[in-house]
């Protein structure tokens, strides 16, 4: 997929917002949103707390779920995600919810991992 063409950075970027706990980690990610039906989505940015998914699919705030996301170095992380809004066309922004330690960790090193310039 050509990165550039969808929108979508063509290199990584931290980016903060006073709104948010934790830095963000722009993507793209691969993920798939499982359900009764797993579904691929994209990952645009991702923290400790939560992260965007594009999705052309309509999903309601307050939904929870399993989002499986290929993280560099870790392979691929499980993790409980609830909806907290939806920005029609482009996607919708979740947070983590229910993490364990060991699930926190490895996600902490993925992102560490990113931050400090490592593959994507």
């Amino acid at each position: 997929m050509n990165t550039e063409s969808a929108g979508l950075p063509a290199r990584i970027e931290i980016a903060t917002d006073d709104r948010r706990e934790s830095d963000r980690v722009s993507g793209p990610f691969d993920a798939w949103r499982l359900s009764v039906l797993e579904t691929p989505v994209r990952i645009y940015d991702i923290s400790l707390g939560g992260c965007f998914v594009n999705a052309m699919h309509e999903q309601v705030p307050g939904v929870v779920f399993t989002l499986k996301i290929q993280m560099p170095g870790e392979g691929w992380l499980e993790l409980k995600a609830e909806t907290i809004y939806r920005r029609p066309g482009f996607g919708f922004a979740v947070r983590f919810v229910d993490m364990t330690d060991e699930l926190t960790r490895r996600l902490e090193r993925a992102l560490d991992t990113l931050r400090d310039g490592g593959p994507h």
